[in-house]
Parts: structure tokens; sequence; C-alpha cells
């Protein structure tokens, strides 16, 4: 094209040079403004606290943490050392501050929508080479596919969700490493190279969420939609994926294994085979319409309530094994009809999707949900991508349906900001996920009720919370940690021979449960049983050593009950745990002054008010502590800091320093 300037061939491309980039930045707005909400959100009491509050390996990077965060599963279901060590990075730099979490989730799933945005152009750009023609406006169907993926409402929950951190950080490494994979297959020197990342991205990934599992076989997909078998044998296809495979297999059974200790996967198991089948072809179809129409939606779903004596399931669940069928075999056939290339699109967003279902599709089940809006994370990729290549087919003819497509697909895209944005507030708080929930799903979710509970209880709404509790009880529940809960509201409000009933009926539903014990050894340490307390605390630390809530509040009974060498030595182990809590310098204080260490008092207590700087309680005990010592210059500067901070300093003991210190 002579006399033709990079400019307006660039401009005949449908794009401007560097537009991609401008792209990108929109897409990143848009996504930020979608999600900002969460920055103000709170930790939920689902996970949030086992994963962050409660976890005392992430609170520092000593030896023993750092090796069992990374050879162990610390959470007590799945193995994931990548994640746990992202939570410790978080709180070494913003300790219990819930925004920073979010923040961090939010930017992941932001490079995220931007990975997408380069595979989708990769893979185009990889398509062009293998015989599917030109693609005239790449950047723009990168552009609108990758849109779709950041801020579809069914993703609200890995990301807005701090314990999900797992699904956007195994998302990057998983997109990350077919990207790598492509360039792979391309490479005509370093393959070895461009294979080792791909090795690196799939460990990466496996080790923040095991749903990486079905890595080696997405790529499988890739190979079916770029043609690799015209110019590889299956076999060499297989053999050239046989480590990932392998190593794919390991961690499978590694994953099924943790599951079965964790008791996850006998959740439900009055459900047959059968009954799972039709569970899996129920999220099958179901992920596939909240795919195009997100509503409504939910943080829990339920499995269904038989409908007869014979333990039958509603009508419809018995045709979506057909509906699955229909739904796979009607576009395959229709593809095959109109082209090889047009098949082999299809082809790859059926396996794509599929692989990346199947691992959670419920078959073995995990967990009490039915469905979960974060498993569309990674699979509705091989959704979008088949859906923007049809939709450029159709429009690549029709300069019309062009614009009238692209107006539907911008009102679609608003639809969906929209729809995201409304999600978040839904996470705002264990009180509004809760009552979400429960509005959907009127008294039939234990844990939502339960959970909701917790929250009230927390909150200091003791009403509430028993109204939840009860409501829980109601509904013929057989988790015991529901009696627990009422057992400790119950003790709270001083209802002691009730509160210990619920204990007994816990224990009977689960004699081997820690936090059944260690409520109960709370409770009867404000009853003043001291022993029975202690034999409690033993009993929970002996199922699970690992708790901070164990250790301070075995520390703090031994400290009322005037035990004070084994309340300095467990104060000693929870300050091991998390050196970051002002509370434990100061009651380790208080100990070792009531036993006459008055030396290492002093030190603690300054140590707490160098964490908590405004205690001042803290200031006063230095300030007796000082006295103790002799030093009453200190003694009456720390006493009149804690006076100004308003603790009641008695009258008695300033003028007893100003005497000691000649002050009229």
């Amino acid at each position: 094209m002579k006399g033709a300037t990079p400019n307006k061939l660039a401009g005949e491309a449908g794009y401007l040079p560097k537009a991609k980039y401008i792209m990108l930045a929109g897409i990143a707005l848009l996504t930020f403004f979608c999600y900002h909400y969460s920055l103000g959100n709170q930790f939920t009491n689902w996970d949030d606290q086992r994963f962050i509050p409660e976890n005392i390996f992430i609170k520092s990077f000593s030896p023993t943490n750092l090796k069992m965060m990374l050879f162990h599963d610390v959470t007590g279901d799945y193995y994931y050392p990548v994640t746990i060590i992202s939570y410790a990075i978080n709180y070494h730099f913003s300790g219990l501050s819930p925004g920073m979490y979010y923040l961090i989730n939010i930017l992941l799933h932001i490079a995220n929508s931007c990975l997408v945005f380069f595979l989708v152009l990769t893979i185009l750009k990889s398509m062009e080479k293998s015989g599917y023609g030109i693609f005239k406006w790449k950047e723009w169907l990168a552009f609108f596919c990758t849109l779709a993926y950041a801020i579809h409402p069914m993703h609200v929950e890995s990301v807005s969700w701090i314990a999900e951190r797992k699904d956007v950080l195994y998302a990057f490494f998983y997109f990350l490493g077919m990207i790598a994979y492509i360039r792979f297959m391309y490479a005509e020197e370093k393959k070895r190279r461009w294979f080792l990342l791909v090795l690196v991205c799939f460990l990466l990934s496996l080790f923040s969420k095991p749903m990486a599992v079905v890595f080696p076989f997405s790529l499988l997909a890739i190979d079916i939609l770029l043609k690799r078998d015209e110019t590889l044998s299956v076999k060499n296809i297989l053999l050239e994926k046989s480590l990932l495979i392998i190593i794919s297999i390991a961690s499978l059974a590694l994953t099924y294994h943790l599951q079965v200790v964790a008791g996850s996967i006998q959740e439900h198991s009055s459900f047959s085979f059968f009954h799972r089948i039709l569970f899996a072809s129920y999220g099958f179809c179901k992920y596939i319409l909240k795919a195009l129409i997100p509503i409504p939606q939910s943080a829990y779903y339920p499995y269904p309530d038989p409908t007869g004596p014979s333990g039958e399931l509603p009508f419809v669940y018995y045709l979506m094994p057909l509906i699955c069928l229909l739904l796979v075999a009607i576009p395959l056939y229709l593809s095959y009809r109109s082209g090889k290339n047009n098949f082999r699109v299809v082809l790859f967003g059926v396996a794509f999707y599929f692989f990346n279902m199947i691992i959670v599709s419920q078959i073995v089940g995990s967990g009490p949900t039915m469905m979960a809006d974060r498993y569309t994370y990674v699979c509705y990729f091989g959704i979008f991508f088949p859906l923007t290549y049809f939709v450029y087919r159709i429009i690549e003819k029709d300069g019309l349906v062009t614009k009238i497509l692209a107006v539907v697909v911008s009102i679609y895209m608003f639809f969906f900001a929209f729809l995201c944005y409304e999600r978040t507030l839904i996470w705002h708080s264990s009180e509004t996920l809760w009552l979400s929930v429960i509005r959907q799903y009127p008294n039939r979710i234990i844990k939502a009720y339960n959970n909701l509970g917790n929250y009230y209880f927390a909150s200091g709404d003791l009403t509430k919370a028993y109204e939840n509790y009860k409501e829980a009880i109601d509904l013929k529940t057989g988790d015991p940690q529901v009696y627990c809960n009422m057992g400790s509201l119950l003790g709270a409000k001083g209802d002691y021979p009730l509160s210990l009933q619920y204990y007994t009926t816990a224990l009977k539903l689960d004699s081997n449960d820690a936090v059944t014990y260690l409520d109960r050894a709370i409770t009867y340490s404000a009853m003043g049983r001291y022993a029975l307390a202690v034999k409690d605390y033993n009993r929970s630390a002996h199922i699970n050593p690992n708790s901070e809530i164990l250790l301070r509040n075995t520390a703090y009974t031994y400290l009322n009950a005037h035990q004070f060498d084994s309340a300095i030595k467990y104060y000693t182990e929870v300050i091991n745990v998390n050196p970051s809590d002002s509370r434990y310098f100061h009651y380790r204080g208080v100990a070792e002054y009531d036993k006459g260490s008055i030396n290492s008092a002093r030190e603690d207590f300054l140590q707490d008010l160098s964490i908590a700087p405004h205690d001042s309680e803290g200031m006063f005990y230095l300030s007796i502590t000082y006295n103790r010592l002799s030093n009453f210059n200190d003694a009456y500067k720390y006493a009149q800091m804690a006076q100004n901070a308003q603790y009641p300093v008695p009258d008695n003991y300033l003028r007893l320093l100003k005497a000691r210190l000649d002050i009229p």
C-alpha cells in the first residue's frame, strides 16, 4: 500500500497504536470502581477469622511458622502454602486491617483481567497462524472478552471474600501458565525454558488452590483449538504433559485425603451417587445460565429437600443430565456443520469449561453447598472466549449488525457492572452476608442462622444471638457447633446450668471437638471452677494445640487462679505466636508483678506501652511497678499519665508519691 503511514495502517486494522494499553487502563478503572466498596468491608465469620485473626502461623516469619506455612496444611482443609504466605505478608504490613486484604484481592483480580486480555490476544494471533484467517479487531475482541470476565457478578465471591484469596492467586498463575504454554508451542529456540516456566506457573497455581489440578487438561483444550493434533501425534502431546499430569494426580490424591480427614467428603453422605450425578448436571447447566443471566445469586446454595417419603428430588433434577447433553451436543453439532474451525472453537470451550468445572461438580461431595459462585472464576473463560469468537464472525459480515451488537453489548456490560457493585455490598459484613442468604432461603440453612448468631454474639446483642441460635437448633441440626455456641451464649448471660447442658449435647454429637472443650473451659473459668477449666483446656490443646485463643484463655485462667508460674508460661507461649498483641505483655506483667518478679514485670509493662501507648491501665501498672522498685519519679510520671488518660488512679496513691517526692 504505497504511501500509507503506520497510523493509517493502524486505523484500517481497527485500532490506534498503544490502544490496548488504553483499553487495559479502562478495564482496570471500571473494575476497581465496581469493587471499591469492598475496601470498607469487614472480616466475615465464614473462614476469614480462621485464615487471618485466628491463624497463629501468619503472625510472624519465625522459622517454625515458615516451616508450618510451607510444608503443612495449617487451616485444616487444603494445602495451599502460596495463599497462606500471601496472608502472612499482608499481616506483616497491615495487621488486622481488613481493607488492605481486600485491596490485594482487588489488585490481583485486576492483574488476572490483564492476563485474560493478553491470553485472548495470544490465542487469536496463534489462531491466525493455525489457519483461522485474520482477525481484524483483535484488541477490541480481547477488550470485550476481558471486560465480561473482569466485572462479571459471579466473580464477586472470589474477590470480595478475603478467605477466597486462593481463587485470585491460583487464577493468576493459571492464566500466566497458559500464555507461557502457547509461547512454548511456537518457540523454535529455548523451548525447555518456556516449558520450565509453564511448570513453575502450574506449581504456584496448585500451591495457591488445589483446583489447579486440571491445568494440564486445559492445555489439551488449547491443543485442540490450535490444531496441534495436525502436527503431533496424540501420544506425543500426552507425553509432553506427562510430568504435569503426574503432579496433578498426586495433588488430587493429597487433596482428597485432606478432605477426608477434615470430614468434608462425608458431609451429605445420605445422597446416593446417582443423586450426585443429578446435582453435578444441575450445576453444569446452572453455571452456564448464570454466565449469561447472573441472577439470582447467593453465597450459599443448599441441596434440595426431598419431595417424597422415598427421598425423591424435585422433578427438574431428573431432567438435568439430558439438558446437559443437549447443551453440549447441539453447539457441537451446529458448529461441526458450519466448519471445522468453528467446531474446534466450540470443542475448546466445552472442554475447558468441563475440565475446570468437573473438579467442583459435587460428584464427590466437598462441603455442604451444592454450588458456589467462586467455582466459575476460571472456567468461565471457556464460555466467554467462544462467545467472543462467534460474535466476531457475525459482525465481520454486516456493518449494521456491528452497530446493533455494540449497543447491546455495551448495555449488557453496564448491567454486569451494576450487579457486580451491588454484589460487593452483600459481603460487607457477616450480618449483611447471612441476612442475604436467609432472605433467599428462609428456614433452611443452619449455617446462616448459626453464623448470624455468632455475629450478634460478638457484637454484644445477646437477644438476637439467642434468636438465631434457637432458629438453627429448631431446624433439627446435627451440628455440634450450634449447641456449643448456645452454651457459650448462656454462659455469658450467667445461666451456667443450662449452658453446661448445651455443651454436653455438643460433645455427644462430637466428642473430639476442640472448640467445644475450649468454650466450656471459658465458661468454667467464668464460674470460678478453675480445675475443670484447666482440664478442658488440656483436652482442647490435645486436639488442636495451635490455637492462639486457647493459649490466651488458658493463661488468663491460670492468672485468675493465682497460679502465676503457669500463667507466665502460657503468656510466653502466646507471645511467641503473636508478639504484636500488647495485652499478652500486659497480663504477663501482672502475673510477674503478683509473683514478685518486679523487674520482669517492668519490662513487660514497658513493652505493652510501646505497642499500645494509650493503654491507661498499663501506665498505672508501670507506675506501681516503679513504686515497688523505689523509682518514685517514674512512678509519679506514669501515675499522672494514667490519670490524664482517664484511668481511676486512687487519690491516696498520688498523695503518697507526692509526699515521697516532696511535691506540695
